[in-house]
C-alpha cells in the first residue's frame, strides 16, 4: 500500500485525520471526494464546476424556454449566478422570485439582478422553507437534485413550495429524477490504496462540521463509468415532481454479472429535466451529478461470481432535520446453487446519511479516516 500522509481536520471540536493523495486526481484515475450538494458550503469553486456543465446547461435552458413565457417563475437555489432566472427573463417569463440560502452567493445574486432592472427579478435570502413570497409561481425551476436524487431534500423542499409558493397547476423543471444502484468493489478499483485528493480535504471538513461531527459522510466516486460495476442496477428512487409520485425505497434483486469482490453499492440518477426529453445519466457521461458510494458495513469485501444474488430492501428515512433524507439497505447475498458454496447467504447491510450514524465502520472509511492520534502530526 502506498505512503499517503494523513491531514487533521478539526471538527466541532474533534481531531480527524484525512489520508489524502496528490491535490488532485489524475487524470482518468478512480478518485474519491466528499458530496458536497447537501451542505450550504458552495464556493467558487464547485460553482464553476456546474457552469461548465454544459449537458446540464442545454437541457435546463432548453426545458425553461418552452415552460416560461408569461409565468410568473421562481427558482430554488439560485446561486450566483441567477442562471436558470436570467435564463426564464430571457424566454419571456413576466416576474421571476429567486430564493438561495448561503448569504453570500445570495447578495451576488442581487447585484446580477440588479444589472438587469428591465427582467423583474427579486431575489430572496433565506431557507426556502421558511421564506414567504408575494405572489404564487407558475414555474418552479428546482435544480437541488442531488448525486442520489432526492438526498438535497428537493421532495420536502418541493412539497412545501406547493402549499406555499406555487399555483396548483405549477410545472416544475426539472420533471424527474431516478435513482439506480449496483454491486461495486470500490476497493479493488482504487487498486487497494484508499486516499482523497488534498484539494478535496477543506470540503471534508466543511461537511463533518455541516453535520455536527464525524460519521461515515457520503463520498462521490469519479473516474468511473458502467464497467465499474459487478451487478445488473435495480432502482432506489423514482421522483416525478410534475406527477406528485414519489417512489422511495423498496426491494432490489441485483444479480451479480462479473465475478470479483464487492465492498458496496454504486448509485446513480438518470434525470429528465423536461417531459419527453432525453434523461442526463450520471454514470454514463461527463456531469457535475458525479455517481455516490454506499459502503457495506463489514471488514473485507465478500468475493461473488455470475449467478449470485443481491437481494436488498431500501428504505429512504426522514433525516434529523426533516429534510435531508438517509437511506438504509439490508439483505443478503446468495451464492449460487452450484458448486461448494451452495445455498450459502451473507448478511448485507449499508447505509448513507445527510449526519450522524456510525464513524469508521467501513472498509473504506477506515483506510480514509482516522481519530486523531494524541501527539501526532501532519506528515507532509
Amino acid at each position: 500500500m502506498a505512503e499517503y500522509p494523513w491531514r487533521t481536520l478539526d471538527v466541532a471540536g474533534t481531531q480527524v485525520q484525512l489520508r489524502t493523495g496528490d491535490e488532485q486526481p489524475d487524470p482518468g484515475a478512480v478518485y474519491l471526494c466528499p458530496s458536497v450538494g447537501e451542505y450550504p458550503i458552495y464556493d467558487e469553486a464547485i460553482y464553476q464546476v456546474m457552469r461548465e456543465d454544459e449537458r446540464r446547461n442545454a437541457l435546463f435552458r432548453s426545458a425553461i424556454t418552452d415552460a416560461v413565457p408569461g409565468a410568473t417563475v421562481l427558482e430554488i437555489g439560485c446561486g450566483p449566478d441567477l442562471l436558470w432566472t436570467l435564463a426564464a427573463a430571457d424566454a419571456g417569463a413576466s416576474r421571476a422570485y429567486a430564493i438561495e440560502v448561503i448569504e453570500d452567493s445570495a447578495r451576488r445574486a442581487r447585484q446580477k439582478a440588479r444589472s438587469r432592472p428591465a427582467a423583474g427579478i427579486a431575489v430572496i435570502a433565506g431557507d426556502a422553507t421558511r421564506v414567504v413570497l408575494p405572489e404564487r409561481a407558475d414555474v418552479c425551476i428546482a435544480e437541488i437534485v442531488g448525486c442520489i436524487g432526492g438526498s438535497e431534500g428537493i421532495v420536502a423542499v418541493l412539497a412545501d413550495a406547493r402549499r406555499r409558493h406555487l399555483v396548483p397547476s405549477a410545472q416544475v423543471i426539472p420533471a424527474a429524477v431516478r435513482t439506480l444502484a449496483g454491486a461495486v468493489g470500490l476497493l479493488d478499483l482504487l487498486g487497494g490504496d484508499v486516499a482523497m485528493p488534498a484539494a478535496f480535504a477543506p470540503y471534508t471538513e466543511a461537511v463533518l462540521a455541516e453535520a455536527g461531527g464525524p460519521f461515515d459522510f457520503r463520498l462521490y466516486v469519479g473516474g468511473v463509468d458502467e464497467s465499474a460495476l459487478l451487478s445488473a442496477p435495480g432502482l432506489v428512487e423514482d421522483l416525478r415532481f410534475n406527477e406528485q409520485s414519489y417512489l422511495r425505497g423498496g426491494d432490489l434483486r441485483l444479480e451479480i454479472t462479473r465475478g470479483g469482490r464487492i465492498d458496496g453499492l454504486l448509485a446513480w440518477i438518470e434525470l429528465a429535466v423536461a417531459p419527453g426529453a432525453g434523461r442526463l445519466d450520471s454514470l454514463a457521461e461527463d456531469t457535475n451529478w458525479l455517481p455516490v458510494y454506499i459502503p457495506f458495513a463489514g471488514s473485507e469485501p465478500v468475493a461473488v461470481q455470475p449467478g449470485d444474488v443481491l437481494s436488498l430492501h431500501a428504505e429512504v428515512a426522514e433525516g434529523a432535520d426533516g429534510i435531508h433524507p438517509d437511506y438504509f439497505f439490508h439483505g443478503q447475498l446468495a451464492l449460487e446453487e452450484a458448486g461448494a458454496r451452495a445455498g450459502t447467504a451473507v448478511a448485507m447491510h449499508a447505509e448513507s446519511r445527510y449526519s450522524g450514524g456510525p464513524f469508521l465502520s467501513t472498509v473504506i472509511h477506515r483506510r480514509l479516516l482516522r481519530r486523531q492520534r494524541p501527539g501526532s502530526r501532519i506528515r507532509q
